[in-house]
């Protein structure tokens, strides 16, 4: 597909707005809650207040998957947009104007919700593993007004990220998205998010792969319970066969990018230490789809490069977000 470069928009995703509550816990202490290390699980708004109260000191900060993904975007040059729903308290309008500051326009409802802006508890193990406890709160409740599908219609390529599968609620304004979308010639991208949340929406994922989607963003894990399949090898085929173009994130090892004919091994970047892990999936996307847009994919193994630069930069501090200009970190590979 031929991208439309004349658009206000390079790219435009649909999210969960989250403020993200960073602390620091022991090894051991995530299992105590119930949840697995290194997952996402979602938890009434109960859980995280009475957690937050037993570790008392927390640091605030923007979060969000897609939202992430679209600051480093923002940071490497890009004009993208986010379609999310905060509440209109002082959580959400710290979460909007600090995207602004980024460079991110930010498409909400003008309405208030009695639920407050979502909010998730990052527990940082000290192998710098991030578990995440998410009350997803007024975010429960994206819905698309008619600018929210005037900003699609006028973007290159409109990123979802799979979390929002998890509410019956945001299921139906993701496909009006996509219907948006394929009326006016926008390419759809899709970033699992969570082993388990693959597990739960295994079947409706695949039938996006099938049909709308052209580009994907899986780990090791979500790739193996989406195709169950094993071996790598084995997988990459399999998206292949569905033409998708997209990436397998292995960790410290690097990743495998792919197109429909090809694809390429990238190795990771040496990081020492590894301070937290937290957003490494959201900027590696950046990244990738950063190549995509400067080169439609045709050089497989520079839009890896640019996604494992981008990841190595997130998990050496803590926070989702970078800390220096990304572009900077490309000067020397473009």
């Amino acid at each position: 597909m031929v991208i439309n470069s004349e658009r206000s928009f390079e790219v435009v995703a649909l999210g969960s707005a989250i403020v993200d509550m960073f602390c620091r816990v022991p090894e051991g202490y995530v299992e105590t809650l119930g949840i697995r290390k290194g997952s996402m699980q979602l938890v009434g708004s109960d859980m995280s207040d009475s957690v937050i109260a037993i570790l008392g000191e927390v640091e605030i900060r923007g979060g969000g998957s897609a939202a992430n993904t679209l600051v480093g975007m923002a940071s490497l040059g890009h004009r993208v947009a986010l379609i999310a729903r905060t509440d209109l308290d002082d959580f959400g309008d710290q979460y909007v104007s600090d995207l602004i500051k980024w460079g991110v326009k930010v498409v909400r409802p003008e309405a208030e919700h009695d639920l407050g802006t979502g909010r998730c508890l990052v527990m940082v193990t000290p192998d710098g593993e991030r578990t995440m406890a998410t009350w997803l709160g007024a975010a429960s409740h994206l819905q698309l007004d008619e600018q929210s599908k005037a900003v699609i219609a006028d973007s290159q390529l409109l990123y979802i990220e799979g979390y929002l599968y998890d509410l019956e609620t945001t299921k139906t304004q993701i496909h009006e998205a996509i219907d948006v979308a394929l009326e006016n010639g926008v390419r759809i991208a899709l970033s699992l998010s969570d082993p388990f949340c693959v597990s739960r929406h295994r079947d409706e994922f695949l039938d996006l792969l099938e049909g709308p989607v052209s580009i994907i963003f899986a780990n090791k894990e979500e790739s193996q319970l989406l195709t169950g399949l094993d071996n790598v090898s084995e997988i990459v085929k399999f998206l292949q066969g569905k033409s998708l173009v997209g990436a397998i994130t292995l960790g410290a090892l690097g990743a495998i990018a792919f197109g429909e004919s090809s694809s390429a091994f990238v190795p990771a970047r040496k990081v020492e230490p590894v301070i937290d892990t937290t957003g490494a999936g959201d900027l590696f996307a950046a990244g990738f789809l950063h190549g995509v847009l400067m080169h439609d994919h045709k050089e497989l193994e520079k839009c890896g490069l640019y996604g494992v630069l981008c990841s190595a930069e997130v998990v050496s501090h803590f926070g989702a977000r970078p800390n220096v200009d990304l572009k900077l970190l490309m000067d020397d590979f473009d």
